[in-house]
């Protein structure tokens, strides 16, 4: 009898919440009493409480994450509104009365969505979506031929899209104004389980009860299923240090 090797300092953030995770399923799953063994008790405990606390930090860093990402996509496409409005603008002073008209007539059209930028994410959405629709309406369409500004037009409607998949589907999660230092909480919860683990591992030997060796084997069993993840990982190229 022997703990599974496993080099917990090697998972990754997620990976490291669905490790512990994984223990209290499967332990709860056993229908086994954690009030068997005091210590284990406590140890257990702490685990379920630092969990949860643990993932609403995971969160925090997604939500974090998803947002530099909004901020990123809205820049692209202001850039294309912006690269849009300037195609538009080398023609002020064509010499040909097509692309003259074609100008003044589409300049009256971005007049009204003028600063559309600065509006919030949502009105902004919709704002851009309506611009586009209008330069493909049949008042507008004819202008926008003229000036070759169809690929302009399909690459802002493109962006406005990308933003609003990501802005729609984003996490909804409350998440709790603390921030939280979630490098240390991981160090905590996995000197927890290490404690716990050991505590399981010896006592399993020692006294050799159902509920010691049914916890061990549980215990192993993450492991093992965590372990493989990991040498995986170093088969295909190498030891990734923890990351988000």
């Amino acid at each position: 009898m022997k703990l599974y090797t496993l080099n917990v300092a090697r998972l990754q953030y997620l990976e490291t919440g669905q490790f512990i995770i994984r223990f209290l399923t499967d332990f709860e799953s056993l229908n086994l009493d954690a009030a068997t063994d005091p210590e284990f008790k406590s140890l257990y405990d702490s685990l379920k409480t630092q969990s949860p606390i643990y993932d609403l930090a995971l969160m925090q860093i997604r939500a974090k994450a998803e947002t530099e990402l909004l901020i990123a996509q809205d820049d692209i496409r202001d850039k294309k509104l912006g690269t849009l409005r300037r195609a538009i603008g080398v023609y002020r002073y064509s010499d040909e009365p097509a692309e003259q008209a074609a100008y003044n007539l589409l300049k009256i059209l971005l007049t009204v969505y003028k600063n559309i930028e600065t509006a919030n994410f949502e009105a902004e959405s919709l704002g851009l979506a309506n611009l586009v629709a209008e330069f493909r309406n049949a008042t507008y369409l004819p202008a926008v031929q003229t000036l070759g500004l169809t690929t302009h037009v399909n690459n802002l409607e493109t962006a406005n899209n990308n933003f609003k998949t990501t802005f729609n589907t984003r996490s909804t999660t409350t998440i709790n104004t603390a921030v939280y230092d979630t490098k240390l909480l991981r160090k905590n919860i996995l000197a927890t389980y290490k404690d716990l683990a050991e505590y399981v591992f010896v006592m399993a030997k020692r006294k050799n009860t159902a509920f010691f060796v049914d916890t061990f084997t549980v215990v192993n069993n993450g492991r093992k299923y965590f372990a493989d993840i990991l040498a995986r990982r170093l088969g295909n190229g190498g030891d990734v240090p923890p990351t988000v």
